[in-house]
């Protein structure tokens, strides 16, 4: 069939495809070939693509982050595979007790663990169990340990290291933990038996608070890059529309310049994803230097399967969107570019209608449970339609205030005038600081007012505890229980000796039973501390006392066990009668009576050897003591290295929120940086773009500064305003926030300075960076044209 006979349509289509291709062929070479200002417009365009396609690439590893986290956790998780009752002890057996605890604030994952034969469950990342006196620990622990200045954690850890917990047992490289082996732990004092590690996770403990945080940071944080995105591409716009012009007198049609441009930003956008790749290759070990609660590993920063793709694809599609949306208000003509002079009055009422749809969202997440994470799809979009609803108000804004304003004076006339004649460029320009400001206002605000909110909770507890007290004086009042009391020890010394505690109460107990099945507690300690305990008659060593009915000196209970073979044999001493209540310690309290229990002294007590005798230790303290919160966990830690030390005025979260708010100002402040960089890129360009007007102007005789002043009103003013519109939407989707996690809505003032001040800062950098390009503009040999 010969090409006449063949369909019209046929033969349109087949004339379209290669057309198609020579096109985007044709537009891809013009951007590498089109001169040094082309190929740097490329260049500048992949730069930002990198930027933009690195910081998504992290956002889209987010997801592997937190399987890898719960699988670790899943890994070494103990206590809940520990049965009950406990299985037979063997050679595959191992016993452990919990022994978290935390320095200054930063919580340490800790265990004490003993093997029971030769083949015990090994917790993950250690190779063997430590023995008696033995510890392994983590290299963050290890590193603290050999500081000279943590002298009391030494003393904490004052064991023989022989070894340290591998990355597969750790949550990430920062976190403390130790596994420290001890030969006198027994099933019988606090031990658990299991014979194997790992489990499924529980659900997710985090606080509603913490997860928003993550949900709003994210948000923030890539938002920013969206718009930086956006404008990177615009590079050398109206470089390419001349470009375009030219290849009209050469005879291209209008749907071939739009495919011409779309293929001269292929290019760009290809080199910005290989460099986008590069910088997040290059970026992923700093993830172990940042010192956020237990940190990640750069193994754990990986794109997930499906969103690392989708960032290939989205950033090429948005990068055409852009550019050919760009083209929509451009008549491109053999003989020159022309720009829609009449240009529509922004709208408001879908600019409104975006803003109001985000509010509604996170208003109606409000209603939904906060146990689930249901609501956080529904927050996250709601902030996303915020935050763009704002940029979009924006330009009515300006328009309204800007777009018909008259006088002032000469300098001021150039900049509203160009800004009213520009339509959305300036506007656009400065998207990118409004929703930073927007967003990190609103992020921060969240994340101070939670950190307040609970040192005010922690405050008041304090000075409830301190209103309330019985045990001898006013003062800071705390319990610790300790496994074994060995015979002749002193306890109470050991710990008297920190500084900060005014009194301390130690003794030892051990359960009884009578012939007929009564329960007899037998509490063991000096005279002043039995005084403590109860009103009692004069008493000096050796003496004893009960109120117990029917119980005569020289009777036999069993004492140290509730069966036989825990069990043994104890001959009451000689006592004397009282009647009376024990003292109750206002949180735990003693729980008897003169009438179930007997109060001796250790010469009078003369336990039987082979049974536990566990002891507790109540402290009066004073927490406004420095150092004396870590000075009672070293000494209480010499005296049993399983007790647990329940300091409620020292908070572990304070130092990981700080970390937090400082990586999150920082993160806000580079997301500015990067917006300045593509404002000053783009105004150098402007300005470029724009020479010979500033040469006439410097020609018929416009003074420099006066040239000078109208682009720094020309930059600051839509600044100041985006600004002005950030703050006031910042502090409402703070609010909102706030209500959403039932926090009182309040803002911190110096942080929203920072990020306000940040912002400011950002528009004074853009215009002193483009000022020696303005000034060359205003030279006589702006006026050549060709």
């Amino acid at each position: 069939m010969s090409l006449r006979e063949r369909a019209p349509g046929k033969v349109r289509q087949e004339r379209a495809r290669p057309s198609f291709l020579k096109d985007l062929w044709l537009g891809a070479q013009l951007s590498v070939r089109g001169g040094r200002e082309v190929v740097l417009r490329t260049l500048l365009t992949a730069t930002g693509v990198g930027v933009a396609t690195a910081a998504l690439l992290l956002a889209a590893a987010l997801p592997t982050v937190m399987a890898h986290l719960n699988e670790r956790s899943a890994d070494r998780l103990d206590y809940q595979v520990a049965e009950y009752p406990p299985p037979p002890a063997g050679e595959d057996t191992l016993l452990f007790s919990l022994a978290d605890t935390a320095y200054e604030g930063n919580p340490i994952h800790g265990r004490i663990v003993r093997a029971e034969g030769s083949d015990p469950p090994l917790p993950p990342g250690v190779s063997e169990i430590p023995g008696p006196g033995e510890i392994v620990l983590s290299p963050a622990l290890a590193e603290l340990l050999e500081e000279p200045e943590n002298e009391v954690l030494q003393r904490r850890f004052d064991h023989t290291p022989v070894g340290e917990i591998g990355p597969e047992g750790l949550m990430g490289p920062h976190e403390l933990a130790f596994y420290l082996g001890d030969g006198e732990l027994t099933l019988d004092n606090a031990g658990n038996r299991i014979t194997g590690y790992g489990g499924e996770p529980g659900p997710s403990g985090d606080e509603p608070v913490i997860m928003l945080l993550g949900a709003v940071g994210v948000i923030v944080m890539l938002t920013p890059v969206v718009v930086f995105l956006g404008a990177a591409v615009r590079f050398g716009g109206e470089q390419r529309d001349r470009r375009l012009s030219a290849l009209r007198l050469m005879g291209a049609d209008r749907g071939a310049t739009r495919r011409i441009a779309a293929g001269e930003t292929l290019p760009g956008v290809a080199l910005g994803l290989a460099l986008g790749v590069g910088f997040f290759l290059l970026g992923r070990p700093i993830v172990e230097s940042v010192p956020i609660s237990s940190g990640l590993y750069t193994a754990d920063v990986t794109p997930h399967p499906v969103l690392g793709p989708l960032v290939f694809a989205a950033v090429p599609f948005l990068a055409l969107w852009v550019v050919l949306g760009s083209l929509r208000g451009v008549v491109v003509d053999p003989l020159g570019t022309v720009r829609r002079a009449e240009r529509t009055r922004p709208r408001l009422w879908w600019r409104l209608l975006l803003f109001v749809l985000g509010v509604s969202l996170i208003v109606l997440s409000m209603r939904l449970s906060l146990a689930g994470n249901q609501w956080v799809p529904m927050v996250s979009v709601g902030l996303l339609a915020s935050l763009f609803g704002t940029t979009a108000v924006l330009p009515w804004l300006v328009d309204r205030l800007f777009g018909r304003a008259s006088g002032g004076p000469l300098s001021l006339q150039l900049a509203l005038r160009r800004l009213g004649a520009a339509g959305g460029g300036p506007t656009r320009a400065v998207n990118g600081i409004v929703v930073t400001v927007a967003g990190a206002i609103a992020l921060l605000s969240l994340f101070a007012n939670a950190w307040d909110d609970s040192t005010v909770e922690l405050a008041e507890t304090i000075e409830e505890v301190y209103a309330d007290q019985e045990f001898g004086a006013p003062g800071f009042q705390l319990q610790t229980d300790l496994r074994s009391v060995p015979v002749g020890s002193d306890p109470a010394g050991a710990v008297a000796e920190v500084r900060g505690v005014e009194e301390v109460l130690a003794y030892s107990r051990v359960d009884g039973v009578t012939d007929d099945g009564s329960g007899i507690r037998v509490l063991v300690a000096d005279c002043p501390s039995l005084r403590l305990m109860a009103d009692l008659p004069e008493c000096s060593p050796g003496d004893a006392f009960s109120g117990v009915p029917g119980l005569e000196p020289g009777g036999t209970l069993m004492v140290g066990g509730g069966d036989e073979v825990n069990a043994a044999p104890w001959t009451v001493p000689e006592f004397t009668e009282f009647d009376g209540p024990l003292v109750e310690h206002p949180w735990y309290g003693l729980g008897h009576t003169a009438k179930d229990a007997v109060l001796a002294t250790p010469e009078a007590a003369a336990l039987p050897e082979g049974i536990a005798v566990p002891g507790t230790l109540w402290m009066r303290a004073d927490p406004s003591a420095s150092g004396m919160a870590e000075e009672l966990k070293a000494a209480i830690a010499a005296l049993d290295p399983t007790a647990r030390v329940e300091i409620p005025f020292a908070s572990a979260t304070i130092p990981t929120m700080i970390r937090m708010r400082d990586a999150l100002t920082a993160g806000a402040l580079a997301a500015l940086t990067v917006i300045a960089a593509g404002l000053v890129v783009g105004t150098v360009e402007q300005i470029r773009e724009r020479r010979r007007v500033h040469a006439v102007l410097t020609a018929f005789g416009t003074r420099r500064r006066t040239l000078v002043a109208s682009v720094l009103w020309q930059t600051v003013l839509p600044v100041l305003l985006g600004i002005a519109l950030a703050t006031v939407v910042g502090m409402a989707l703070g609010a909102l926030i706030q209500r959403l996690v039932g926090l009182p809505v309040a803002f911190v003032l110096p942080d929203i300075l920072i990020i306000v001040g940040a912002g400011l800062g950002v528009a004074v950098l853009t215009t002193l960076l483009a000022l020696p390009p303005l000034l060359r503009t205003m030279r006589p040999e702006g006026l050549r044209w060709e």
